[in-house]
Protein backbone atom coordinates (compact mmCIF):
# COMPACT_ATOMS: atom_id res chain seq x y z
CA UNK A 1 0.00 0.00 0.00
CA UNK A 2 2.89 2.12 1.29
CA UNK A 3 4.63 1.63 -2.45
CA UNK A 4 1.21 2.50 -4.68
CA UNK A 5 0.41 5.74 -2.49
CA UNK A 6 4.44 6.63 -2.96
CA UNK A 7 4.33 5.95 -7.07
CA UNK A 8 0.98 8.23 -7.25
CA UNK A 9 2.99 11.23 -4.79
CA UNK A 10 5.53 10.88 -7.77
CA UNK A 11 3.18 11.01 -10.83
CA UNK A 12 1.55 13.61 -9.53
CA UNK A 13 4.41 15.65 -8.66
CA UNK A 14 5.68 14.67 -12.11
CA UNK A 15 2.55 16.35 -13.32
CA UNK A 16 3.12 19.22 -11.59
CA UNK A 17 6.35 20.14 -13.03
CA UNK A 18 5.57 19.37 -16.34
CA UNK A 19 2.83 21.83 -16.07
CA UNK A 20 4.94 24.35 -14.33
CA UNK A 21 7.94 23.91 -17.49
CA UNK A 22 6.15 26.69 -20.02
CA UNK A 23 5.93 28.70 -17.13
CA UNK A 24 9.57 28.91 -16.20
CA UNK A 25 11.00 28.22 -19.78
CA UNK A 26 13.64 31.15 -21.53
CA UNK A 27 14.15 31.62 -24.96
CA UNK A 28 17.28 33.09 -26.01
CA UNK A 29 18.26 34.90 -29.43
CA UNK A 30 21.64 35.68 -30.78
CA UNK A 31 23.13 39.25 -30.81
CA UNK A 32 26.68 40.93 -31.04
CA UNK A 33 28.81 43.42 -29.24
CA UNK A 34 30.87 45.18 -31.25
CA UNK A 35 33.94 47.89 -30.55
CA UNK A 36 35.37 50.29 -33.02
CA UNK A 37 39.05 50.18 -33.64
CA UNK A 38 39.91 53.62 -33.82
CA UNK A 39 43.34 55.74 -34.41
CA UNK A 40 44.22 59.17 -32.87
CA UNK A 41 47.51 60.97 -31.38
CA UNK A 42 49.14 61.67 -27.75
CA UNK A 43 47.09 64.49 -26.19
CA UNK A 44 43.97 64.18 -28.78
CA UNK A 45 40.31 62.63 -28.36
CA UNK A 46 39.99 59.28 -29.52
CA UNK A 47 35.72 58.14 -30.58
CA UNK A 48 35.25 54.63 -29.58
CA UNK A 49 32.02 53.36 -30.89
CA UNK A 50 30.38 50.56 -29.16
CA UNK A 51 27.06 48.89 -31.36
CA UNK A 52 24.51 46.08 -29.49
CA UNK A 53 22.79 44.34 -32.66
CA UNK A 54 19.63 42.18 -31.95
CA UNK A 55 20.12 40.87 -35.25
CA UNK A 56 16.58 42.84 -36.79
CA UNK A 57 14.77 42.07 -33.61
CA UNK A 58 13.28 44.81 -31.41
CA UNK A 59 16.10 45.30 -28.31
CA UNK A 60 15.14 45.86 -24.69
CA UNK A 61 17.63 46.56 -21.52
CA UNK A 62 21.37 46.04 -22.26
CA UNK A 63 24.35 47.13 -19.44
CA UNK A 64 27.67 46.51 -20.40
CA UNK A 65 31.20 47.02 -18.66
CA UNK A 66 34.29 48.13 -20.11
CA UNK A 67 37.87 47.83 -19.00
CA UNK A 68 40.71 49.84 -20.33
CA UNK A 69 44.45 50.52 -19.83
CA UNK A 70 44.89 53.63 -17.36
CA UNK A 71 48.20 54.42 -18.16
CA UNK A 72 47.47 54.36 -22.52
CA UNK A 73 43.80 56.02 -22.36
CA UNK A 74 41.37 58.67 -20.23
CA UNK A 75 37.82 58.06 -20.18
CA UNK A 76 36.06 61.96 -20.97
CA UNK A 77 32.76 61.31 -21.98
CA UNK A 78 30.21 59.25 -23.26
CA UNK A 79 26.43 58.39 -24.52
CA UNK A 80 24.57 56.51 -21.64
CA UNK A 81 27.94 56.04 -19.87
CA UNK A 82 29.78 56.39 -16.61
CA UNK A 83 33.59 55.60 -15.94
CA UNK A 84 36.87 56.62 -14.57
CA UNK A 85 39.45 54.32 -13.13
CA UNK A 86 39.29 51.94 -15.93
CA UNK A 87 36.49 51.11 -16.16
CA UNK A 88 33.33 52.13 -18.38
CA UNK A 89 29.73 51.08 -17.52
CA UNK A 90 27.15 51.58 -20.31
CA UNK A 91 23.05 50.89 -20.18
CA UNK A 92 20.28 51.73 -22.42
CA UNK A 93 16.85 50.67 -22.81
CA UNK A 94 14.54 50.10 -25.83
CA UNK A 95 11.10 51.33 -26.67
CA UNK A 96 10.50 48.21 -29.27
CA UNK A 97 11.08 50.04 -32.13
CA UNK A 98 15.18 49.94 -32.36
CA UNK A 99 16.81 47.03 -33.33
CA UNK A 100 20.08 48.37 -31.80
CA UNK A 101 21.65 50.59 -29.15
CA UNK A 102 24.56 52.47 -30.02
CA UNK A 103 27.66 54.12 -27.80
CA UNK A 104 29.89 56.75 -28.54
CA UNK A 105 33.08 57.06 -26.09
CA UNK A 106 35.70 59.43 -26.15
CA UNK A 107 38.84 59.07 -24.27
CA UNK A 108 42.32 60.40 -24.41
CA UNK A 109 45.71 59.18 -25.75
CA UNK A 110 47.97 59.15 -23.29
CA UNK A 111 50.67 57.02 -24.53
CA UNK A 112 52.14 56.07 -28.00
CA UNK A 113 51.16 52.54 -28.79
CA UNK A 114 48.58 50.04 -28.73
CA UNK A 115 45.28 50.15 -26.12
CA UNK A 116 42.89 47.77 -25.64
CA UNK A 117 39.27 48.58 -24.57
CA UNK A 118 37.52 44.68 -23.39
CA UNK A 119 34.06 43.62 -22.26
CA UNK A 120 34.08 42.67 -19.13
CA UNK A 121 30.16 42.07 -18.41
CA UNK A 122 27.19 41.65 -20.43
CA UNK A 123 23.37 41.63 -20.07
CA UNK A 124 21.03 42.42 -22.90
CA UNK A 125 17.41 41.43 -23.74
CA UNK A 126 14.90 41.27 -26.32
CA UNK A 127 11.88 43.99 -25.90
CA UNK A 128 10.02 40.43 -25.80
CA UNK A 129 12.17 40.00 -22.22
CA UNK A 130 14.18 36.97 -23.66
CA UNK A 131 17.67 36.99 -23.07
CA UNK A 132 19.63 38.53 -25.95
CA UNK A 133 23.10 35.93 -26.21
CA UNK A 134 25.90 38.60 -27.34
CA UNK A 135 29.16 37.46 -29.09
CA UNK A 136 31.57 39.95 -28.11
CA UNK A 137 34.48 41.88 -29.19
CA UNK A 138 37.25 44.69 -28.04
CA UNK A 139 38.72 47.82 -29.45
CA UNK A 140 42.57 48.22 -30.35
CA UNK A 141 42.80 51.69 -30.16
CA UNK A 142 45.76 53.01 -32.06
CA UNK A 143 47.78 55.78 -30.55
CA UNK A 144 50.65 57.54 -32.27
CA UNK A 145 53.06 60.23 -31.55
CA UNK A 146 51.15 64.09 -30.98
CA UNK A 147 52.35 67.12 -33.08
CA UNK A 148 52.84 69.72 -29.78
CA UNK A 149 49.97 71.31 -30.78
CA UNK A 150 47.77 69.44 -29.18
CA UNK A 151 46.46 69.29 -24.99
CA UNK A 152 45.36 72.10 -22.88
CA UNK A 153 47.66 74.54 -20.68
CA UNK A 154 48.46 73.30 -17.59
CA UNK A 155 48.57 69.76 -18.78
CA UNK A 156 51.86 67.80 -17.83
CA UNK A 157 53.27 65.08 -20.59
CA UNK A 158 52.97 61.51 -19.61
CA UNK A 159 55.67 59.97 -18.12
CA UNK A 160 57.45 57.79 -20.62
CA UNK A 161 55.95 59.79 -23.68
CA UNK A 162 58.67 60.93 -26.22
CA UNK A 163 58.86 65.02 -27.08
CA UNK A 164 57.27 65.35 -30.16
CA UNK A 165 59.26 65.34 -33.25
CA UNK A 166 59.26 67.05 -37.09
CA UNK A 167 58.24 64.71 -39.57
CA UNK A 168 61.07 64.30 -42.04
CA UNK A 169 59.62 62.82 -45.58
CA UNK A 170 61.47 61.68 -48.89
CA UNK A 171 61.34 63.75 -51.90
CA UNK A 172 60.05 61.21 -54.06
CA UNK A 173 56.24 61.73 -54.57
CA UNK A 174 54.45 58.57 -55.07
CA UNK A 175 51.11 58.25 -56.37
CA UNK A 176 49.13 55.17 -54.73
CA UNK A 177 44.92 55.19 -55.96
CA UNK A 178 44.91 58.60 -56.80
CA UNK A 179 46.98 60.28 -54.26
CA UNK A 180 50.46 61.45 -53.65
CA UNK A 181 52.00 59.77 -51.08
CA UNK A 182 55.50 60.55 -49.55
CA UNK A 183 57.58 58.19 -47.50
CA UNK A 184 57.67 58.61 -43.63
CA UNK A 185 61.51 57.89 -42.72
CA UNK A 186 61.70 58.71 -39.07
CA UNK A 187 58.35 56.85 -37.71
CA UNK A 188 58.08 55.40 -34.11
CA UNK A 189 58.67 52.31 -32.50
CA UNK A 190 55.05 52.32 -31.84
CA UNK A 191 54.18 52.01 -35.41
CA UNK A 192 56.11 48.55 -36.07
CA UNK A 193 53.46 45.97 -35.57
CA UNK A 194 54.53 42.92 -33.64
CA UNK A 195 56.23 40.63 -35.88
CA UNK A 196 58.13 43.08 -37.96
CA UNK A 197 61.18 44.45 -37.27
CA UNK A 198 63.12 47.84 -38.66
CA UNK A 199 64.83 47.83 -42.29
CA UNK A 200 65.97 49.71 -45.12
CA UNK A 201 65.05 49.63 -48.74
CA UNK A 202 66.29 51.00 -52.06
CA UNK A 203 64.18 52.89 -54.32
CA UNK A 204 64.87 55.18 -56.95
CA UNK A 205 68.46 54.87 -55.92
CA UNK A 206 68.03 56.34 -52.36
CA UNK A 207 67.74 54.09 -49.33
CA UNK A 208 64.91 54.34 -47.27
CA UNK A 209 63.01 53.47 -43.52
CA UNK A 210 61.09 50.19 -43.65
CA UNK A 211 59.67 47.20 -41.72
CA UNK A 212 60.20 43.60 -42.66
CA UNK A 213 57.89 40.79 -41.91
CA UNK A 214 59.77 38.36 -39.62
CA UNK A 215 58.12 35.29 -40.84
CA UNK A 216 57.43 35.89 -44.68
CA UNK A 217 60.17 38.63 -45.51
CA UNK A 218 58.12 40.84 -47.19
CA UNK A 219 58.41 44.60 -46.87
CA UNK A 220 56.09 47.74 -45.87
CA UNK A 221 56.53 51.78 -45.65
CA UNK A 222 55.21 54.26 -44.30
CA UNK A 223 53.74 56.79 -46.18
CA UNK A 224 51.75 60.18 -45.47
CA UNK A 225 50.16 62.48 -47.73
CA UNK A 226 49.81 65.97 -46.55
CA UNK A 227 48.50 65.90 -42.76
CA UNK A 228 46.89 62.85 -42.91
CA UNK A 229 48.14 59.50 -40.35
CA UNK A 230 50.41 57.59 -42.28
CA UNK A 231 49.23 54.08 -44.07
CA UNK A 232 50.94 51.02 -44.58
CA UNK A 233 52.41 50.41 -48.58
CA UNK A 234 53.35 46.90 -49.18
CA UNK A 235 56.78 47.50 -51.46
CA UNK A 236 57.52 44.98 -54.23
CA UNK A 237 61.73 45.10 -54.11
CA UNK A 238 60.86 42.83 -57.47
CA UNK A 239 59.50 45.39 -59.83
CA UNK A 240 59.25 48.65 -57.73
CA UNK A 241 55.69 48.66 -56.78
CA UNK A 242 53.11 49.95 -53.73
CA UNK A 243 50.14 48.39 -52.80
CA UNK A 244 48.22 49.79 -50.11
CA UNK A 245 47.92 47.73 -47.03
CA UNK A 246 45.16 48.05 -44.63
CA UNK A 247 45.64 46.02 -41.19
CA UNK A 248 42.20 44.54 -39.88
CA UNK A 249 42.55 42.80 -36.71
CA UNK A 250 40.94 39.33 -36.37
CA UNK A 251 42.03 38.56 -32.33
CA UNK A 252 44.16 39.89 -29.67
CA UNK A 253 47.35 37.86 -31.24
CA UNK A 254 46.30 37.46 -34.98
CA UNK A 255 45.41 40.31 -37.62
CA UNK A 256 46.05 40.62 -41.20
CA UNK A 257 46.82 43.37 -44.27
CA UNK A 258 43.85 43.27 -46.26
CA UNK A 259 46.20 44.51 -50.02
CA UNK A 260 44.63 46.99 -52.68
CA UNK A 261 45.42 43.84 -55.57
CA UNK A 262 45.18 40.43 -56.53
CA UNK A 263 43.88 38.24 -58.99
CA UNK A 264 40.28 37.17 -58.77
CA UNK A 265 40.36 35.15 -62.69
CA UNK A 266 41.36 31.34 -60.08
CA UNK A 267 38.45 32.41 -58.35
CA UNK A 268 35.03 29.84 -58.59
CA UNK A 269 32.25 31.20 -60.88
CA UNK A 270 29.81 31.95 -58.17
CA UNK A 271 32.12 34.66 -57.27
CA UNK A 272 32.03 38.11 -58.63
CA UNK A 273 33.99 41.16 -58.73
CA UNK A 274 33.18 44.33 -56.75
CA UNK A 275 34.68 46.34 -53.49
CA UNK A 276 34.95 46.42 -49.74
CA UNK A 277 34.80 49.90 -47.58
CA UNK A 278 37.31 48.59 -44.94
CA UNK A 279 38.62 51.98 -42.44
CA UNK A 280 36.90 54.40 -45.36
CA UNK A 281 39.37 52.83 -47.97
CA UNK A 282 37.82 50.82 -51.01
CA UNK A 283 39.83 47.66 -51.62
CA UNK A 284 38.91 44.72 -54.60
CA UNK A 285 36.60 41.98 -53.31
CA UNK A 286 35.14 39.12 -55.07
CA UNK A 287 31.51 38.81 -53.07
CA UNK A 288 29.85 35.40 -53.17
CA UNK A 289 26.60 35.36 -55.24
CA UNK A 290 24.88 31.88 -53.80
CA UNK A 291 25.60 33.48 -49.97
CA UNK A 292 25.55 37.51 -50.50
CA UNK A 293 26.63 38.12 -47.01
CA UNK A 294 30.68 36.71 -47.83
CA UNK A 295 33.38 38.19 -49.41
CA UNK A 296 36.84 37.26 -50.33
CA UNK A 297 39.38 40.11 -50.07
CA UNK A 298 43.28 39.07 -50.76
CA UNK A 299 45.35 39.62 -47.46
CA UNK A 300 48.92 38.96 -45.36
CA UNK A 301 48.04 37.40 -42.25
CA UNK A 302 50.92 38.35 -39.49
CA UNK A 303 52.00 34.26 -39.49
CA UNK A 304 53.34 35.25 -43.27
CA UNK A 305 50.35 33.19 -45.15
CA UNK A 306 49.41 35.37 -48.54
CA UNK A 307 46.32 34.55 -49.81
CA UNK A 308 41.99 35.10 -50.02
CA UNK A 309 40.56 35.33 -47.04
CA UNK A 310 36.56 35.72 -46.58
CA UNK A 311 35.13 38.40 -44.39
CA UNK A 312 31.47 37.76 -42.85
CA UNK A 313 29.85 41.18 -42.84
CA UNK A 314 27.26 39.69 -40.72
CA UNK A 315 29.67 38.70 -37.83
CA UNK A 316 32.58 40.58 -38.94
CA UNK A 317 35.25 37.68 -38.75
CA UNK A 318 37.66 37.13 -41.10
CA UNK A 319 39.01 33.57 -41.79
CA UNK A 320 41.37 31.80 -44.61
CA UNK A 321 39.39 30.73 -47.99
CA UNK A 322 40.33 27.06 -48.95
CA UNK A 323 38.37 26.60 -52.28
CA UNK A 324 36.81 23.15 -51.99
CA UNK A 325 38.68 21.53 -55.41
CA UNK A 326 40.95 22.26 -54.04
CA UNK A 327 43.87 18.84 -53.35
CA UNK A 328 47.37 18.71 -51.88
CA UNK A 329 49.77 17.74 -54.17
CA UNK A 330 50.85 14.16 -53.72
CA UNK A 331 54.33 13.25 -53.20
CA UNK A 332 55.81 12.22 -56.59
CA UNK A 333 56.88 8.59 -56.52
CA UNK A 334 60.42 7.08 -57.98
CA UNK A 335 60.15 5.03 -60.67
CA UNK A 336 60.59 1.46 -60.08
CA UNK A 337 62.89 -0.26 -63.04
CA UNK A 338 62.70 -3.46 -62.04
CA UNK A 339 60.34 -6.28 -63.45
CA UNK A 340 58.22 -6.16 -60.62
CA UNK A 341 57.92 -2.39 -60.40
CA UNK A 342 56.94 -2.81 -64.65
CA UNK A 343 54.08 -4.56 -63.72
CA UNK A 344 52.76 -2.71 -61.13
CA UNK A 345 52.97 0.19 -63.06
CA UNK A 346 51.36 -0.96 -65.89
CA UNK A 347 48.56 -2.41 -63.23
CA UNK A 348 48.45 0.80 -61.89
CA UNK A 349 48.01 2.51 -65.08
CA UNK A 350 45.26 -0.02 -66.34
CA UNK A 351 43.82 -0.62 -63.10
CA UNK A 352 40.17 -0.14 -64.55
CA UNK A 353 40.79 -2.22 -67.89
CA UNK A 354 41.89 -5.10 -65.67
CA UNK A 355 39.13 -4.60 -62.78
CA UNK A 356 36.78 -5.06 -66.31
CA UNK A 357 38.06 -7.88 -67.30
CA UNK A 358 38.09 -9.82 -63.86
CA UNK A 359 34.37 -9.07 -64.22
CA UNK A 360 33.73 -9.99 -67.34
CA UNK A 361 35.96 -13.14 -66.62
CA UNK A 362 34.23 -14.46 -63.42
CA UNK A 363 30.95 -13.83 -65.85
CA UNK A 364 31.90 -16.15 -68.29
CA UNK A 365 32.82 -18.93 -65.66
CA UNK A 366 29.50 -18.67 -64.07
CA UNK A 367 27.52 -19.01 -67.23
CA UNK A 368 29.82 -21.81 -67.96
CA UNK A 369 29.35 -23.71 -64.78
CA UNK A 370 25.72 -23.20 -64.98
CA UNK A 371 25.53 -24.60 -68.18
CA UNK A 372 26.98 -27.59 -67.14
CA UNK A 373 25.27 -27.71 -64.14
CA UNK A 374 21.78 -27.93 -66.51
CA UNK A 375 23.32 -30.67 -68.73
CA UNK A 376 24.60 -32.46 -65.66
CA UNK A 377 21.38 -32.62 -64.19
CA UNK A 378 19.04 -33.63 -67.39
CA UNK A 379 22.12 -35.86 -68.33
CA UNK A 380 20.84 -37.84 -64.77
CA UNK A 381 17.95 -37.29 -65.26
CA UNK A 382 17.68 -39.25 -68.34
CA UNK A 383 19.86 -42.05 -66.83
CA UNK A 384 17.62 -42.68 -64.20
CA UNK A 385 14.91 -42.73 -66.30
CA UNK A 386 16.47 -45.24 -68.53
CA UNK A 387 17.62 -47.74 -65.49
CA UNK A 388 14.30 -47.25 -64.00
CA UNK A 389 12.08 -48.12 -66.88
CA UNK A 390 14.44 -51.32 -67.54
CA UNK A 391 13.54 -52.49 -64.32
CA UNK A 392 9.93 -52.31 -64.25
CA UNK A 393 9.81 -53.52 -67.67
CA UNK A 394 11.55 -57.06 -66.27
CA UNK A 395 8.98 -57.37 -63.35
CA UNK A 396 6.20 -58.83 -64.66
CA UNK A 397 3.11 -57.09 -63.80
CA UNK A 398 0.02 -59.34 -61.61
CA UNK A 399 -3.19 -58.70 -60.39
CA UNK A 400 -3.75 -58.42 -56.60
CA UNK A 401 -4.05 -62.13 -54.78
CA UNK A 402 -2.10 -63.52 -57.51
CA UNK A 403 0.12 -66.25 -57.06
CA UNK A 404 3.22 -64.76 -58.44
CA UNK A 405 2.92 -62.26 -55.88
CA UNK A 406 4.20 -64.59 -53.24
CA UNK A 407 6.88 -66.24 -55.03
CA UNK A 408 10.18 -66.24 -53.09
CA UNK A 409 8.18 -66.01 -49.95
CA UNK A 410 8.46 -69.46 -47.56
CA UNK A 411 6.65 -69.61 -44.29
CA UNK A 412 8.35 -69.03 -41.64
CA UNK A 413 9.25 -71.73 -38.64
CA UNK A 414 7.43 -69.99 -36.17
CA UNK A 415 4.29 -69.57 -38.10
CA UNK A 416 4.50 -73.66 -38.23
CA UNK A 417 5.44 -74.10 -34.99
CA UNK A 418 2.31 -71.94 -34.17
CA UNK A 419 -0.16 -73.95 -35.94
CA UNK A 420 1.57 -77.09 -35.11
CA UNK A 421 0.74 -75.76 -31.15
CA UNK A 422 -2.91 -74.74 -32.43
CA UNK A 423 -3.52 -78.44 -33.80
CA UNK A 424 -2.29 -80.18 -30.77
CA UNK A 425 -4.45 -77.43 -28.43
CA UNK A 426 -7.22 -78.38 -29.79
CA UNK A 427 -7.65 -81.95 -30.67
CA UNK A 428 -5.02 -83.42 -28.16
CA UNK A 429 -6.99 -82.15 -24.95
CA UNK A 430 -6.84 -83.71 -21.88
CA UNK A 431 -10.28 -83.17 -21.30
CA UNK A 432 -11.54 -85.81 -23.43
CA UNK A 433 -11.84 -89.32 -21.06
CA UNK A 434 -10.87 -92.94 -22.43
CA UNK A 435 -14.41 -93.89 -22.18
CA UNK A 436 -15.64 -91.63 -24.46
CA UNK A 437 -12.90 -92.30 -27.07
CA UNK A 438 -14.16 -95.61 -26.98
CA UNK A 439 -17.22 -95.46 -27.07
CA UNK A 440 -17.18 -93.34 -30.09
CA UNK A 441 -14.35 -95.44 -32.12
CA UNK A 442 -16.66 -96.98 -34.32
CA UNK A 443 -18.54 -93.55 -35.36
CA UNK A 444 -15.40 -91.76 -35.98
CA UNK A 445 -13.91 -94.78 -38.01
CA UNK A 446 -16.91 -94.57 -40.41
CA UNK A 447 -16.77 -91.10 -40.50
CA UNK A 448 -12.46 -90.71 -41.44
CA UNK A 449 -13.42 -93.82 -43.98
CA UNK A 450 -16.15 -90.86 -45.53
CA UNK A 451 -13.10 -88.33 -45.70
CA UNK A 452 -10.74 -90.03 -46.89
CA UNK A 453 -12.86 -91.54 -49.71
CA UNK A 454 -13.90 -87.73 -50.29
CA UNK A 455 -10.61 -86.32 -49.88
CA UNK A 456 -8.50 -88.50 -52.46
CA UNK A 457 -11.35 -87.85 -55.02
CA UNK A 458 -11.37 -84.09 -54.30
CA UNK A 459 -7.34 -84.15 -54.65
CA UNK A 460 -7.50 -86.01 -57.82
CA UNK A 461 -9.47 -83.65 -58.84
CA UNK A 462 -7.33 -80.32 -57.96
CA UNK A 463 -4.37 -82.11 -59.08
CA UNK A 464 -5.78 -82.43 -62.77
CA UNK A 465 -6.53 -78.64 -63.33
CA UNK A 466 -3.86 -77.56 -61.60
CA UNK A 467 -1.95 -79.51 -64.43
CA UNK A 468 -3.98 -78.40 -66.78
CA UNK A 469 -3.96 -75.11 -65.95
CA UNK A 470 -0.03 -74.81 -65.80
CA UNK A 471 0.71 -76.41 -69.21
CA UNK A 472 -2.31 -73.66 -70.83
CA UNK A 473 0.00 -70.75 -70.04
CA UNK A 474 3.00 -69.82 -70.08
CA UNK A 475 3.90 -66.65 -68.93
CA UNK A 476 5.98 -64.64 -71.41
CA UNK A 477 7.79 -61.20 -71.23
CA UNK A 478 5.61 -58.06 -71.37
CA UNK A 479 2.34 -60.27 -71.28
CA UNK A 480 -0.89 -59.56 -69.82
CA UNK A 481 -1.74 -61.58 -66.36
CA UNK A 482 -5.51 -59.99 -66.01
CA UNK A 483 -6.64 -63.25 -67.56
CA UNK A 484 -5.19 -66.02 -65.75
CA UNK A 485 -7.16 -68.15 -63.08
CA UNK A 486 -5.14 -68.85 -59.69
CA UNK A 487 -6.33 -71.33 -57.39
CA UNK A 488 -6.34 -69.41 -53.90
CA UNK A 489 -5.23 -71.97 -50.90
Amino acid sequence: MKKRVSRWIIMIAAVCMMMLCPAITGYAADGTLMLSDPTGKVGSEIAVNVRVDAAGQPIGDANITLSYDTAMLEFVSGTNAQGGDGTVTLSASGTGTETEHLFELKFKGLAEGTAAIRVTESTAYLFSDETLNLTTGEAAVTIEPGDGTEGTEGTETPAGTAEPTERVLGQESIEIDGAYYAIYENFTDALVPTGFSRSTVQYAGVEHSAIRQDSSGRVFLLMISGDEDPIMVLYNESDSTFIRAERVDVSESFYIFVLAAADGSTLPEQFSATSLVLHNVNFPAWQNMESMDFYLVYALSSSGVEGFYQYDVVDSTYQRYVPQNEASPEPEEEEDDSTLGKIQAIIKDNLLILAGAVVVIVVILFIIILVLSIKLGRRNAELEDMYVGDERDDKPKVKKKSRQQFVGYDDSDEEDDEEDDYLEDDFDDSEYDDDSEDDSDDDFDSEDDYDDEFDDDFLDEDDEEDEDDIKEYVPKKKDSYEDVDFIDV
